[in-house]
C-alpha cells in the first residue's frame, strides 16, 4: 500500500515488517517518521490500508487496520513521536482491513474475517452494520479517496471503545491464540461461525475425543480380562 500525501512525501505500509513508513522523494526513509517495529506487536501486527490524517484536520495522525492485533487504531504525531490516541475492537472483530475517518466523526471499518462492513459514532457506538463476506476496503460514496477530510480522534474528542466484561473474556481468549493461526482457521470455517462457535466446536471435539479414548480403554480391559479368565480355565483343565 502506498499512499501520496499532499506534502510531496510517500506512506507506505510494509505489512510483514510490522510498521508504516514516510518516504522523502529523493531523501529516502524519514527514519524519525517510522512508526512501528519489526516484530513488536503491542504497536502493530502485519497492518493494512493506513490511511493519514493531515495537520489541516487535527493530524499529523494516521488510523490503521491492525489486522492481528483484531484492531483499528489510530496513533498521533506528539513531540517528535507517534502517540496511541484511539483504539477500537469488540469480541467479533477479527482481521480488520481497513478503517476510514469520515468527515462527520464517524469510521467506516472493513473487518474481514469478522464478514462484516460497519460505522460507528464519536462515542464508539456501532449505528450501522452490513454483513458481507470477507470485505477487503470499503468506501463512503461523496467523501472523496480514501473519505478524505475526516478529523483526527484528538483533536474531534472521538472516544475509544471499552469492551464489556463478557466481550473481554473472547478477545482475551483471541490474545492467547497467535493471530496467524486463528486467523488461518477463521479463513476456512463457514462465514456464520465466530470465535464462540468456534470455541465451542474445539471443545466438542475434546471432549469426543475423551469420550472415545475412555470407551476405548473400557474395551481393552475387558478383552484382558477375558483372557484372563481364558488363561485360567485352560490350566485348571490341564489338572
Amino acid at each position: 500500500m502506498v499512499e501520496v500525501l499532499e506534502d510531496g512525501r510517500f506512506m507506505l505500509s510494509p505489512r510483514n515488517m510490522d510498521r508504516v513508513i514516510f518516504v522523502e522523494p529523493g531523501e529516502g526513509v524519514q527514519e524519525d517518521w517510522t512508526l512501528g517495529e519489526e516484530d513488536n506487536y503491542d504497536i502493530l501486527n502485519e497492518q493494512h490500508n493506513p490511511d493519514y490524517i493531515p495537520e489541516s484536520e487535527g493530524g499529523p495522525a494516521v488510523i490503521i487496520g491492525d489486522s492481528e492485533n483484531n484492531r483499528v487504531i489510530e496513533y498521533q504525531r506528539q513531540d517528535g513521536e507517534w502517540v496511541e490516541t484511539w483504539k477500537w475492537r469488540d469480541a467479533q472483530m477479527q482481521w480488520p482491513r481497513d478503517a476510514d475517518r469520515l468527515p462527520n466523526g464517524h469510521t467506516l471499518v472493513s473487518d474481514s474475517n469478522g464478514n462484516r462492513v460497519f460505522e460507528v459514532d464519536e462515542e464508539g457506538e456501532v449505528v450501522w452494520s452490513v454483513n458481507i463476506a470477507f470485505p477487503y476496503e470499503s468506501e463512503r460514496l461523496g467523501t472523496g479517496d480514501e473519505s478524505s477530510g475526516g478529523p483526527s480522534a484528538q483533536s474531534a474528542d472521538i472516544g475509544s471503545r471499552n469492551p464489556s466484561v463478557d466481550e473481554q473474556f473472547w478477545i482475551g481468549l483471541k490474545n492467547v491464540i497467535p493471530g496467524k493461526y486463528l486467523n488461518g482457521l477463521m479463513y476456512i470455517t463457514p462465514v456464520w461461525m465466530g470465535i464462540p462457535e468456534l470455541f465451542a466446536l474445539a471443545v466438542g471435539l475434546v471432549g469426543l475425543v475423551g469420550l472415545v479414548g475412555v470407551e476405548v480403554g473400557r474395551f481393552v480391559s475387558r478383552r484382558r480380562g477375558r483372557g484372563a479368565d481364558t488363561s485360567a480355565a485352560t490350566t485348571r483343565d490341564d489338572d
